[in-house]
């Protein structure tokens, strides 16, 4: 297990909020991981994330969009999951990092209408102690998650 800087359950709006203000529109960009391309559209893919995500005892705490841009059309949002045990799980690897949404999904529809949906990649697999199990659960269970809200 790993001790980041700062780990932190929340449920308050102006920590997401923070978590994606600043220099780049999504914290953590660099480390998102494409998990899957779905064939829906962006909001039909939120729904679908959604209501899979409450089948879990999970529940969207955000929904966070991004300006579009005119010129490529793109279109990007940031869901926040809320625990099944109360709150998200946010953490920063050091003091000046952007926190990490833990139980966050990126969509970015793509030209075709096709939406990629990203993850945070690397903050998995080593998860800081003391973490409460459901916790724990629920960030290893997002994968199969939106498997399921995207395969049908």
């Amino acid at each position: 297990m790993k001790n980041p800087f700062r780990f932190w359950m929340t449920g308050g709006v102006a920590i997401l909020v923070a978590a994606v203000s600043g220099g780049r529109a999504f914290a953590g960009e660099e480390r998102l991981t494409l998990t899957r391309v779905s064939r829906y559209g962006v909001a039909e893919t939120a729904h679908r994330i959604e209501a899979c995500a409450q089948r879990h005892g999970m529940h969207v705490m955000a929904c966070l969009p991004e300006q579009g841009d005119s010129r490529t059309g793109s279109v990007r949002m940031l869901l926040v999951l809320e625990s099944s045990h109360g709150g998200t799980p946010v953490q920063m690897e050091t003091a000046d990092a952007q926190p990490d949404l833990l139980l966050s999904v990126v969509l970015r529809r793509m030209s075709d209408n096709l939406t990629e949906v990203f993850l945070l990649s690397g903050v998995y697999g080593d998860l800081p102690e003391g973490l409460p199990a459901q916790v724990r659960h629920d960030l290893a269970d997002l994968p199969a998650v939106l498997e399921e809200a995207l395969s049908t």
